[in-house]
């Protein structure tokens, strides 16, 4: 009788819907997809069909090609004069692509075309198997500092809109990435890439942002420090720090956490390489096309993966329910984290050793991305307590990652926030809906 009751309890709010009013249905198919990589027409080191090839046979069905500023339209040669575009990648080129390379020789030199998006698609798109998603990461900088921010199915090329701080740099990049969305009708969105890398980004510089709905709190490139270090934070404080500043005292929706993993690197495989498959997406969806992927990862309908994979995830006014698609001989454990209503909201800066203060996101109360509940079992329930500001959640296996992009990564994944009913600071929680 009691697991009849739990089974019950478990399919009750698939059938019926969810906190906000949604049907929640088991039955959506899951799509795998990666929203980061990089080619020949930037700094990638592998032609296009190469790269695309490459996730559609390891079971992908989503792709977003976002090379730096830039869009694959256009006639675009280069010549083979770097290891990147020669050698052993133009000879694996060769053989993979036969007839379908487009190359000459202009006074003793190869110059080889690189495909446009749109052949890409003619060539590897599948209605319901595999799509392609044009994009760029629209790469800025203020005083050096690198801001970068990937614009998914966009339409048309985005200058670096630049700015007078790093948060009108992205806010300025995000409005632009919107203003297109708003005169195209395309259901397009931006992103914020790797916040740590060069140090550029602190959670006070995302908290305001408005009009962005996600970040990478997982980028598989080495040199963009995800686990932060002793004087800056790690991607997940900071994303509960933005959580919670965005909800409890500005108003703004959540942001939701990606996983990809900017690859740059294909002829080499290695942790001090940039690696293809470190991180992605499942997203739940009705179909494979732009509008339902866009639609249910606006809603939250995904989670981030570094090899940890879900069955089941349910997200309503109970609580947050899983169910792990578990390996043989691995375990998991799953945290429950979040920040409850009344927290100390104190700050400190970070400062050096000769108490100067530094560039980085300041040092906040542990009562700031707690962990509310663990469980090491293959179905964990969280039950909303009711003053929360949110709870997201994050399963970690004991399965070391494979091909890490730091030692001792281990297979994770990561839960989008739910933001939990009630009142904060005056402000009703359902107000704070998703743009």
């Amino acid at each position: 009788m009691k697991r009849l009751l739990w089974c019950l309890a478990w399919l009750f709010p698939l059938l019926v819907g969810a906190a906000d009013g949604r049907v929640r249905s088991a039955s959506l198919p899951w799509w795998k997809g990666n929203l980061h990589t990089h080619t020949l027409w930037s700094d990638g080191d592998a032609y296009p069909e190469m790269v695309v090839d490459w996730y559609r046979e390891h079971g992908y069905h989503f792709l977003a090609i976002s090379d730096h500023n830039i869009l694959l339209n256009g006639d675009k040669w280069i010549g083979l004069k770097t290891n990147a575009a020669s050698g052993l990648g133009f000879t694996n080129y060769l053989q993979r692509f036969g007839s379908g390379v487009d190359f000459k020789r202009v006074e003793g030199k190869v110059k080889v075309r690189l495909k446009t998006f749109a052949e890409l698609s003619h060539l590897f798109a599948q209605p319901g198997r595999f799509l392609l998603l044009p994009s760029e990461e629209i790469s800025d900088e203020y005083k050096k500092l690198p801001i970068h921010l990937n614009a998914t199915n966009l339409r048309e090329f985005i200058k670096p809109q630049h700015g007078t701080n790093v948060l009108d740099v992205i806010q300025r990049n995000v409005d632009a990435v919107l203003a297109q969305r708003d005169r195209t009708g395309q259901w397009m969105f931006p992103h914020l890439n790797h916040p740590n890398f060069g140090w550029a980004v602190t959670a006070e510089d995302i908290a305001p942002l408005q009009g962005d709905r996600f970040f990478e709190v997982y980028n598989g490139h080495p040199m963009v420090h995800n686990r932060g270090d002793a004087t800056h934070a790690s991607m997940e404080r900071v994303w509960d720090i933005i959580l919670t500043e965005r909800l409890a005292k500005l108003g703004l929706d959540p942001l939701f956490g990606l996983a990809v993993d900017d690859a740059h690197n294909y002829q080499e495989q290695g942790i001090k390489q940039s690696n293809p498959g470190r991180g992605w997406l499942m997203v739940q969806a009705a179909a494979l096309t732009p509008a339902e992927l866009v639609r249910a990862m606006e809603r939250g309908d995904f989670y981030a993966s570094t090899g940890v994979q879900l069955r089941t995830i349910v997200r309503d006014a109970k609580g947050i329910r899983l169910e792990i698609l578990g390996e043989r001989d691995v375990e998991y454990t799953t945290q429950f984290i979040g920040t409850r209503r009344g927290y100390d909201s104190s700050s400190r800066p970070v400062v050096d050793k000769k108490g100067k203060e530094i560039r980085s996101t300041r040092i906040y109360s542990d009562q700031i991305g707690q962990v509310f509940e663990e469980d090491r079992g293959m179905t964990p329930w969280y039950r909303f307590r009711g003053d929360e500001v949110y709870v997201r959640a994050k399963i970690t296996s004991n399965k070391p990652k494979l091909n890490p992009y730091a030692k001792g990564e281990m297979e994770t994944a990561w839960i989008q926030p739910v933001v939990v009913k009630g009142e904060t600071q005056g402000q009703p929680l359902q107000t704070l809906r998703q743009r």
